[in-house]
């Protein structure tokens, strides 16, 4: 949502960069538009992608590089370039990286409908929350200057609210709108709305109709939101949300050709039951399929890959790919892990969500990927891993059943529950002594989050984010032992090894 509206100035005194630059957006890194990510779904989709870590890639809408700038901390081979309207935000970027020394990666402030980028390519290119807010010309100017400079093999990501469902979000963006429309400046324009949201909530309390519930679940998600997504998401000059059809419509006019959604399991009609399933086998065009899928969903957002257009046609993914990628997942079993029984059994991720694993083989993959983690393991590996274990502590039979295994590896995967690499390995070396955090580690832990090598942001409590600004080297164990207690985290029993432990998991030690 960066490279914004810059000539829309809906109110007197106040363009779409004021608000901008009064309320930025909060730093955050997206997992899923990763150049491994987005290189592991071409492939999957029959794509020769490029090696993610020498390659070139440029996001679009950039704002001060927080999704940016970790990439090119953990990837030194690649080459980064990031784009964005508003200067106060290229200016603080420009500043992190200068700040953190890096060499490959850079921040411009540039227009998508003007900018000229010469004859570059790039292998990966990235455009969230951008699409649907900006104008139509814009739009059209932002699929051209991806196949204008997108590489052979390369890869982009576009994200975009979607019809219909985000018509459903759109009656409260119109309360809003029309509660605060006599109000100019962006931080009371805000407040305005925070006190509407208050209201609403007052006033639907008793209400039955499905309305009411929507809007109360809605107003829930908002309370916990940061004030830059409630701004920029309901208060913003444009948000015109597109169907999916036209989105691929326009992407094939400029050019390009859509490769699959980074939610993956959006692809199959089958997460909708059986019945649905029916019903949509009988549509033969897999974009018509896709969109009354998203009618089935009434689904409001969308985060597309596209390639260029002389890429062979959709097909579907090649699961036989899935078998030669490495996987690797952040989460932690179960407190008794039961190998001898194909019982669901949930794994939780650093986020608090749980995920259901059943199959004995599969849940001792995924315990193993979880103590290894951020360690990429080979497919054969891993299926050897898990089949010595089972064997080992299990039923010997389960242990052959390796396409129970396949199978609910690939849905986990689907799921996002776990991830897979282009390349196995990367793990991480042991921290030296005295403890010491890495600058990026410290830099973001400002904002009270960390970054690791997988691009997964962390959110980190107020003392942990103190300990790692504090870790300049001077601390040893026994000084680490002596902050903890001055802070108060010692109280909840947490134990200066079990900590350097967890952030040296998480790359945040030198």
């Amino acid at each position: 949502m960066h490279n914004r509206r810059a000539a829309l100035q809906p109110y007197p005194g106040v363009s779409s960069l004021d608000a901008y630059d009064s309320i930025p957006y909060d730093r955050q890194s997206l997992a899923e538009t990763h150049p491994d990510q987005l290189a592991v779904l071409a492939r999957l989709f029959g794509v020769a992608s490029p090696d993610p870590r020498t390659s070139r890639v440029l996001e679009l809408g950039c704002a001060a590089g927080g999704n940016l700038i970790p990439m090119a901390w953990y990837m030194p081979q690649a080459r980064f370039l990031g784009l964005d309207l508003a200067q106060a935000q290229v200016e603080l970027g420009q500043a992190l990286i200068q700040q953190l020394d890096l060499g490959n990666i850079e921040i411009r402030r540039a227009d998508v409908a003007e900018v000229d980028l010469g004859e570059q390519g790039f292998d990966y290119i990235v455009a969230h929350g951008l699409y649907s807010w900006v104008p139509a010309p814009v739009r059209s100017a932002l699929l051209a200057l991806i196949r204008r400079h997108l590489s052979p093999q390369g890869v982009a990501y576009v994200s975009f609210n979607a019809l219909p469902g985000w018509q459903m979000r759109g009656m409260l963006r119109q309360m809003l709108l029309f509660h605060v429309r006599a109000v100019s400046a962006p931080v009371q324009r805000l407040q305005a709305a925070r006190e509407f949201l208050q209201f609403l909530e007052a006033g639907l309390n008793g209400l039955q109709a499905l309305s009411a519930d929507y809007l109360r679940r809605e107003l829930a998600t908002l309370q916990h939101a940061p004030d830059s997504y409630l701004y920029h998401e309901y208060l913003a000059a444009v948000n015109e949300p597109v169907l999916f059809s036209d989105f691929v419509a326009d992407a094939h006019q400029a050019g390009l050709r859509y490769l699959c959604n980074s939610e993956l399991h959006f692809q199959f009609p089958a997460t909708l039951g059986d019945a649905a399933e029916r019903v949509l086998a009988g549509i033969g065009d897999p974009v018509a399929r896709q969109q009354y899928l998203d009618f089935l969903l009434n689904r409001n957002f969308h985060q597309a890959l596209l390639v260029r257009a002389e890429q062979h046609a959709y097909t579907g993914p090649d699961y036989e790919q899935f078998a030669g990628l490495a996987l690797f997942a952040d989460l932690e079993p179960p407190r008794k892990l039961d190998l001898r029984r194909a019982k669901p059994q949930l794994f939780t991720d650093p986020g608090g969500r749980q995920h259901r694993v059943s199959h004995p083989l599969s849940k001792a993959a995924v315990a193993y990927l979880g103590l290894v983690y951020p360690r990429a393991v080979d497919y054969a590996e891993l299926e050897a891993i898990a089949r010595r274990q089972v064997a080992g502590t299990g039923d010997p039979r389960l242990a052959t059943q390796t396409d129970h295994l396949f199978g609910e590896l690939f849905q986990l995967f689907a799921y996002r529950a776990i991830s897979a690499s282009t390349q196995p390995g990367g793990g991480l070396a042991d921290h030296g002594e005295p403890p010491c955090s890495t600058p990026l580690a410290r830099l973001e832990a400002q904002s009270g989050r960390l970054v690791d090598s997988r691009h997964a942001s962390l959110a980190l409590d107020p003392e942990t984010a103190g300990v790692l600004r504090a870790l300049d080297g001077s601390l040893g164990r026994d000084a680490l032992a002596g902050h903890l207690r001055a802070s108060g985290t010692a109280q909840r029993s947490v134990d200066p090894n079990t900590l350097l432990r967890r952030l040296a998991r998480y790359g945040a030690l030198c």
